[in-house]
């Protein structure tokens, strides 16, 4: 069970880690959203004020402002595209190919710990069949094929305490 505790503490660190890496992001783009709006409202405040003063005495005052909006509007929309640009980093693909590692190695576990279930049940079930052979059969035809799974079962029990202790 040790590699199935490590595995599983494996994938709980590359979630930690993507989610603070996920919550870097997302705090670089509301810092780059929050730089859109500032940049455009110090753009309409200060330097609208003299662009508009120096176009109003070339074109008028209603050419001027539509001059003023247009350029505004362009600078608004790259900065708010920079901020919802989503690229993946090099950290946030490799904790994505750790994740999948992880995920892929208790899956294999899982399967494992079926197998070995599989292979008890069929066990248990060959236990009972001797025991039911024992306990309801002639007692005349009692011999060692009867209890031979009981045997070998218990001998690898055995040996297995043998080699954990």
């Amino acid at each position: 069970m040790d590699p199935l505790l490590q595995r599983l503490a494996l994938l709980l660190r590359a979630e930690a880690l993507g989610l603070r890496i996920r919550g870097k992001h997302a705090a670089r783009s509301a810092a780059f959203t929050a730089a859109a709006i500032a940049v455009a409202l110090f753009a309409f405040a200060l330097l609208n004020l003299c662009a508009f003063n120096a176009l109003a005495s070339m074109y008028g005052q209603t050419i001027a402002a539509l001059i003023l909006a247009a350029v505004d509007a362009v600078f608004a929309w790259v900065l708010y595209l920079q901020a919802q640009r989503k690229t993946p980093t090099s950290e946030e693909v490799m904790v994505d190919e750790l994740r999948a590692l992880a995920l892929a190695e208790l899956s294999n576990d899982t399967a494992r710990l079926k197998a070995q279930l599989a292979h008890l049940q069929q066990q248990v079930t060959s236990i009972g069949q001797g025991i039911s052979r024992v306990t309801h059969g002639d007692p005349l035809q009692f011999g060692l094929s009867s209890i031979g799974p009981i045997i070998s079962i218990a001998a690898r029990l055995l040996n297995r305490n043998k080699k954990d202790a």
